[in-house]
C-alpha cells in the first residue's frame, strides 16, 4: 500500500463528492494521543446475569464456579448471601436435577423450585460483586462471575475500511466506488491516482458524504489505470489507508 500523503488538489469534475484535505500526519497522531488518555480510564464492569437462559447443567456449573470464587475471597468479605448456605442450595439443586430425570411431576417441580433459588442468589451476588470490584476486571473475575463485553466502542480506534465495490460508471471517465461500513467511523475519504508501473501519481482525495449508496467519481482519464484507497475518521483520529484497489478506466 502506498504511503504517499493525500494532496490538496481537488478533482476538476467530481459529481457526487466534495474535495477535502485530510489533516496532516501529525494531526491524527495528536488526536489519537489525546483520546487514548480517555480510553485508559476504567470501563464500568457489568456482570452477565442471564442465568435463566442457561440449561440446568450450565447453571450448575456457573453456580459452582461462583461458590469456589467467592468462598474465602478477601476482596468480597461480606456477600449478601452466606456462601455455605449458597453452596448447600447449589447442592440441593444438583440433586433435584438428577431426581427429575425420571420425569416425575413432583421431582420436576422440586427441581424448578431449587433452580429459582439458585438464580435468585446468583443475581444478588452479581450485584454485590459489581459494586465492590472497583471496576477492576481481575478482582471481578476472581468472584467466578463473567463480565459482559463492552458495548461502547466510542473510544476504540476505528478499523481500516474496505471497498464494497469499485466498478465502471455509466459514462466514459467514471468510476463508482462503494464502501463497507467501519464500526465507529464518523467520516470516510477516498483517494485515487493514476498508477504507473505500480506507483501512484499524486493522490486526489474526496470526502464521501454517504456510504449508503455508491459514489460516482467523474473526469477520469479513459484507458488509464487508477488506484483507489479508502480511509475512515473515528473518535481517536484517522485509520490507515486501505490496500490499493486498481481498475482501468473506460
Amino acid at each position: 500500500m502506498s504511503t504517499n500523503e493525500p494532496t490538496t488538489t481537488p478533482p476538476a469534475t467530481t459529481n457526487t463528492s466534495t474535495t477535502v484535505t485530510p489533516a496532516s500526519a501529525a494531526a491524527p497522531a495528536t488526536a489519537t494521543a489525546a483520546a487514548t488518555t480517555k480510553a485508559t480510564k476504567p470501563t464500568a464492569i457489568k456482570a452477565i446475569t442471564s442465568f435463566a437462559s442457561l440449561s440446568d447443567p450450565n447453571l450448575m456449573t456457573r453456580a459452582g464456579v461462583v461458590v469456589t470464587g467467592l468462598t474465602g475471597n478477601a476482596d468480597f468479605p461480606t456477600p449478601p448471601v452466606d456462601m455455605t448456605a449458597f453452596a448447600a442450595t447449589v447442592t440441593a439443586y444438583t440433586n433435584a436435577v438428577g431426581a427429575a430425570l425420571d420425569g416425575g411431576k413432583n421431582a420436576k417441580a422440586a427441581r424448578d423450585k431449587q433452580r429459582k433459588l439458585v438464580i435468585q442468589d446468583l443475581k444478588l451476588l452479581a450485584v454485590y460483586v459489581v459494586n465492590n470490584c472497583n471496576d477492576d476486571l481481575e478482582v471481578f473475575t476472581s468472584s467466578g462471575f463473567q463480565a459482559q463485553a463492552p458495548v461502547n466502542t466510542a473510544n476504540q480506534p476505528v478499523a481500516t475500511p474496505v471497498f464494497r465495490s469499485v466498478d465502471y460508471g455509466t459514462n466514459s471517465g467514471q468510476i463508482i466506488v462503494g464502501i463497507k461500513k467501519s464500526l465507529g467511523a464518523r467520516a470516510y475519504f477516498v483517494r485515487y491516482a493514476v498508477m504507473t508501473n505500480g506507483q501512484p501519481a499524486p493522490w486526489t482525495t474526496v470526502t464521501i458524504p454517504n456510504i449508503q449508496k455508491a459514489t460516482t467519481l467523474s473526469g477520469l482519464t479513459p484507458t488509464a489505470t487508477y488506484g483507489f484507497q479508502v480511509q475512515a475518521l473515528g473518535p481517536l483520529g484517522y485509520s490507515d489507508w486501505s490496500d490499493t484497489t486498481t481498475i482501468i478506466c473506460v
